[in-house]
């Protein structure tokens, strides 16, 4: 397959695997009779069980989106994952040091903008991340981190090396790859905050993970870099959330 074809099949492929994730989440009615009807079958909580399950959902459509990409491409588990090189740690703490940095300075642009902002709560508003939250204190880090895994080894592994496998440079691989990524996380969010947060952070770490994959020969330091990002900034959110909350509210006369 040319890379042509195959940008547009990656698009295609990860529109259905985002489309069928949200179909049972655009209903509250369709939400609340899944999260019950689990919840009888699980003994958890409704609204636990109804995050279990979309997490479960998200993870089995993304790896048969991977999958599908993969043969399309002619990508073997061996060339998608890669052997990284020997300065890989070295280079990871770099894109670590990075990531956060540039994260930074753009929460620290909007704050700037509209000092009123609450990126907290927005954060911890987001569809799937109150639904991680909503599940027992010990998934919080390990949820973020398996779809962070499934999410890099389609984008930086299936999406970005797959271009290259048919034809794509580097460059362009890396650009479409990165952007394909954003809008995947911004179309997922309602509004204009989250959609800022995440776009510019999925941008971040897209375009440093493709760099970071092209420098060690692997995927995987990309992937360490992906899933500790997604798992400290989910719980990073959340505790601010609640320091907020918890807060003792000041009194005006």
């Amino acid at each position: 397959m040319n890379v042509v074809p195959y940008a547009w099949l990656c698009v295609a492929t990860i529109g259905g695997w985002l489309a069928l994730y949200r179909l049972p989440f655009g209903d509250p009615a369709r939400r609340r009779r899944i999260g019950l009807w689990l919840a009888d079958r699980t003994g958890l909580r409704p609204d636990a069980a109804f995050a279990l399950f979309g997490t479960v959902l998200y993870l089995l459509l993304g790896v048969a989106a991977l999958t599908l990409l993969m043969a399309f491409a002619g990508l073997s588990v061996q060339r998608l994952v890669g052997r990284p090189s020997a300065d890989a740690l070295l280079a990871l703490l770099l894109a670590v040091c990075g990531t956060s940095s540039l994260n930074i300075l753009c929460v620290s642009l909007l704050y700037r903008a509209n000092p009123r902002v609450d990126v907290p709560g927005e954060i911890t508003r987001v569809q799937w991340i109150s639904s991680i939250l909503s599940l027992p204190r010990h998934l919080h880090w390990a949820v973020p981190a398996v779809a962070a895994l499934v999410e890099e080894l389609v984008f930086r592994g299936a999406v970005l090396l797959g271009l290259g496998a048919t034809g794509g440079g580097f460059v362009c691989a890396a650009a479409f790859s990165t952007v394909l990524f954003a809008v995947g996380q911004v179309v997922l969010v309602s509004t204009w905050v989250q959609a800022y947060v995440l776009g510019m952070s999925s941008l971040v770490l897209g375009t440093t993970g493709s760099l970071l994959t092209a420098a060690t020969g692997s995927v995987l330091p990309a992937l360490a870099l992906h899933m500790s990002f997604a798992g400290f900034y989910t719980n990073l959110s959340a505790t601010s959330r609640a320091r907020a909350s918890s807060a003792p509210r000041r009194l005006s006369l």
